[in-house]
């Protein structure tokens, strides 16, 4: 899996190491100031929402065009969250003899396999995880963030506004 590209802003800080020319044309969205959930996430993820929302708007690193993936990651989390209260400690399921009326003597095997709810959870916090990264919501992925509220340190004539950066 190839590595995402860096953000210029963080080129910056780290002094661009790689030499290669900077993109003075990266987009730079607005903030997201309404932190309502999007009317399509069910109640549920609406929740997961309401938790990481304002802690992402406080880190500074949610924008108005990080909508539809914050939504997809908090769909993942509610999905998790559901299939590890559905999946207890339930495992394994079967490897038991269960009544049966079609067999001649009565009862059948069930042969012991994995609890389906446990691919769920799987899934989901495969998924989950692959998108809270791009927010810097685990240790190290918190280590590759910046955010540069000084904006120009090295003199490029490229500072914004500093309003830009308070609520």
């Amino acid at each position: 899996m190839a590595r995402p590209p860096k953000p210029t802003q963080l080129k910056v800080v780290e002094g661009n190491r790689g030499k290669r020319a900077l993109n003075s044309r990266e987009p730079d969205p607005a903030y997201l100031n309404d932190l309502t959930p999007p009317a399509w996430l069910d109640p549920k993820s609406a929740e997961v929402w309401a938790e990481i929302a304002p802690k992402l708007r406080a880190a500074r690193v949610l924008t108005e065009i990080d909508v539809p993936m914050l939504g997809m990651a908090c769909v993942s989390l509610a999905q998790y969250r559901q299939s590890q209260r559905r999946l207890g400690d339930d495992l394994v399921i079967g490897g038991e003899t269960v009544p049966d009326d079609a067999s001649p003597d009565g009862e059948r095997y069930v042969a012991p396999h994995i609890n389906p709810w446990m691919v769920v959870q799987s899934m989901s916090f495969k998924q989950a995880m692959a998108v809270l990264r791009e927010f810097g919501m685990s240790p190290s992925a918190r280590s590759r963030v910046a955010i540069n509220p000084q904006d120009d340190l090295f003199g490029n004539g490229q500072a914004k506004s500093p309003d830009r950066y308070f609520s």
